[in-house]
């Protein structure tokens, strides 16, 4: 919100003396200072890939990070009892997203079922790896499960 000359109404929270210091910066100054703050926001924050593996329901095969978001393969829960369905890979586009009270939840968008896929997984930790790795990315082992595989 702002003040009616279009200055920006400054949060509660913060001093007066921070609110003049930020005011007295330059346009170049402030893009840095956004970079900065954003920069230390993420560092904060719990990596995604935590919150994903700790919300998801069913059984994450693969997360791919992408800053802004993550592409989740996963086997959705078994609707049969408990566990995951094995037979079905789901996947998922995942984004933190803002709530009206400040916080954050994740948003998952279903992007649609994986068919006929080769897969290897690793004997140590059961993570889907690609074809072509002799190591586990995941884990570090080197047992590495190479037989073709349908999902």
């Amino acid at each position: 919100m702002g003040n009616s000359n279009g200055e920006p109404t400054p949060p509660e929270d913060l001093s007066e003396a921070l609110i003049q210091r930020i005011d007295a910066l330059e346009l170049p100054e402030l893009k840095s200072l956004l970079s900065y703050v954003e920069q230390r926001i993420d560092a904060l924050r719990t990596p995604i890939e935590e919150e994903i593996e700790a919300n998801a329901a069913g059984e994450v095969l693969d997360i791919e990070n992408h800053g802004a978001y993550a592409i989740v393969r996963k086997h959705p829960p078994d609707p049969d009892g408990d566990g995951a369905n094995t037979e079905i890979t789901s996947l998922y586009h995942v984004r933190r997203e803002p709530q009206l009270d400040g916080t954050e939840s994740l948003h998952w968008a279903y992007l649609g079922d994986v068919h006929n896929n080769t897969q290897t997984r690793c004997e140590t930790c059961g993570r889907t790896l690609d074809e072509d790795v002799d190591t586990c990315p995941h884990c570090g082992s080197d047992d590495i499960d190479n037989s073709d595989t349908e999902e």
